[in-house]
């Protein structure tokens, strides 16, 4: 049956099923891009699929997802997804994650996957997956979308250029949702239709193939104009000063905790040297207090907008960045600490990496 399945891919010239089988891609964003992504690389035999995004399927995405049907509007986009690539590409393993990338994938996933994708609608988001990534040198493709085209960036080898060396530095500072007073909302993303996304998809699809079959890339961005029906390449260069491309060290054995992002605060802290500080990647919500009524929540979770239970006003969150006087039963999924993690301690020694195992 599966030799069935892949046998016109067998005369493809350089073609390696067994390579693809192999391998495990983490695509970061399962929107327009991210849908056509998946379903290229599943139909073409890729192993296993890490899919991540927060978001739910609503009826506008319809016209431009084939992985999403109508009776899955209101579902989490990651589940939608997964359950049509399962129907489609039987035997494929597939990992849901309804999560933003912090919370989603881990660093030491990141690191072991073959191939990572970005198919992100914002330049923070993009700024962020190219962090994570510089920190564990796992090579990358980022795709964007123009109302009538778009870009594919390779960045595949850690030591060239990457995502953030194009931006200035207050570029790599902007946030997608700022939490401040003015109570801002970030601006909508420009559209692309279902022609332009899937025409970026394909492409970037094919790099990632190439890649993870280890036959040559040219590791240039590919501009692709639809207007005047053409597409170019354009070199990249590396900026000496992008922080971007500090990476973390290797994690001896002894560092690798047998527990995963299931685990308590006690149960960290009991792994831990005494006196051990445990930092975050991502603030953590300590309180939630109300400016309107005065209500305040002081339940320890991830940092999210949502209403005061008594007047509606919206609560402020006061945030942490280590979990130093967080309840000990807090379990540190709930604070948005993703699937095999790294995590920084600080001890009176120093600061070291932890590593987080899968479960």
């Amino acid at each position: 049956m599966t030799a069935d399945r892949f046998a016109r891919h067998h005369r493809v010239p350089g073609w390696n099923q067994n390579s693809l089988l192999r391998a495990t891609v983490a695509i970061i964003g399962v929107g327009a891009l991210g849908n056509v992504v998946a379903q290229i690389l599943a139909q073409a035999g890729v192993g296993r699929l890490i899919l991540c995004d927060p978001d739910i399927v609503e009826a506008s995405n319809l016209s431009r997802t084939p992985l999403f049907r109508r009776e899955q509007i209101g579902a989490a986009k990651v589940d939608a997804a997964a359950a049509t690539l399962a129907a489609m590409a039987p035997g494929i393993e597939l990992s849901p994650r309804q999560a933003a990338l912090v919370s989603g994938v881990g660093l030491a996933e990141l690191r072991d996957a073959d191939m990572v994708i970005g198919c992100l609608d914002s330049r923070a988001a993009r700024v962020r997956l190219a962090g994570r990534c510089g920190l564990v040198r796992a090579p990358w493709i980022d795709a964007g979308t123009s109302p009538w085209g778009g870009e594919v960036r390779p960045y595949l080898d850690a030591d060239g250029p990457c995502y953030s060396c194009s931006l200035t530095a207050a570029e790599r500072s902007i946030g997608d949702a700022p939490h401040s007073c003015a109570n801002m909302a970030p601006a909508p993303a420009a559209g692309a239709h279902v022609a332009a996304s899937s025409l970026v998809a394909s492409w970037t699809a094919t790099l990632a193939l190439r890649v993870l079959m280890s036959l040559p890339v040219a590791a240039r961005t590919i501009r692709i104009d639809g207007e005047r029906g053409q597409a170019g390449l354009i070199e990249e260069s590396r900026d000496p000063d992008c922080p971007f491309h500090d990476p973390i060290d290797p994690i001896p054995a002894h560092r690798r905790l047998p527990l995963s992002h299931r685990a308590t605060v006690a149960e960290l802290v009991r792994a831990l040297e005494p006196e051990s500080r445990i930092l975050l990647w991502q603030p953590a919500m300590r309180e939630a207090r109300c400016l309107g009524c005065g209500h305040c929540d002081n339940s320890w979770a991830r940092v999210e907008r949502r209403p005061c239970p008594r007047c509606g006003e919206p609560l402020w969150p006061r945030t942490a960045t280590s979990l130093r006087g967080a309840p000990p039963a807090l379990r540190l999924c709930d604070v948005g600490v993703a699937p095999r993690e790294i995590l920084a301690v600080e001890t009176p020694s120093g600061i070291s990496a932890i590593e987080l195992a899968h479960r």
